[in-house]
């Protein structure tokens, strides 16, 4: 079980960190929320993990609270949602908004995360019904992570949205609403979240 990796961060692309750890250059998929938050290489960072062994790979995602990674596998836990898909729902949505949209059976809401669709949606709220009131009752803590980062320039969000499949065009102007709404000083992923909300509609 490979629970957690702290090291330095050596290299950090949308969707993808490279964390130097015992002598290893580790390569992770992160949610865009996670990616965002990091700061710029090179830092120490901690990172809360998950290895997925597959017969043609093996895959590590890298989280930066224990709810993210809890929300990871809940997810992954759906027939026919891999840890791609899960990793866009997480950069989609908050876990305790995931969580009230399950329990609400929010199937527009859920439908409207870029990869998802109605069928999907409806087999999340069948298949997590129940896990989503334990998601709920979660706390959202750092994975023991320094000081707060940070933060990049808005320019990362575009291309986190670039990143998600969406135009850079359309991306920027589902940014420009967000920040509108939410203010310059805003989080990066509170701002991420809002333009998806704002392409979703």
């Amino acid at each position: 079980m490979l629970d957690r990796i702290r090291g330095t961060l050596l290299e950090k692309a949308a969707g993808r960190v490279v964390v130097e750890a015992g002598g290893l250059g580790l390569s992770l998929m992160t949610p865009m929320t996670t990616f965002l938050a990091l700061p710029q290489p090179p830092a120490e960072v901690v990172l809360m993990s998950r290895l997925i062994v597959r017969e043609e790979s093996w895959e590590i995602f890298g989280f930066l609270t224990r709810l993210e990674r809890e929300t990871f596998d809940i997810l992954t836990s759906v027939s026919r949602v891999g840890p791609r898909l899960a990793l866009t729902v997480i950069s989609a949505m908050e876990p305790l908004e995931l969580a009230q949209a399950l329990i609400t059976q929010d199937l527009p809401r859920l439908a409207g995360i870029k990869g998802i669709g109605l069928k999907t949606a409806e087999r999340l709220v069948v298949e997590l019904k129940d896990k989503a009131q334990r998601l709920s009752g979660l706390g959202d803590r750092p994975a023991d992570a320094p000081g707060a980062p940070p933060a990049p320039p808005r320019e990362e969000v575009t291309l986190a949205l670039v990143n998600l499949g969406y135009a850079r065009a359309e991306a920027e102007k589902a940014i420009r609403p967000a920040l509108a709404r939410l203010g310059p000083e805003a989080d990066l992923g509170a701002i991420l979240r809002e333009a998806l909300k704002n392409l979703s509609q």
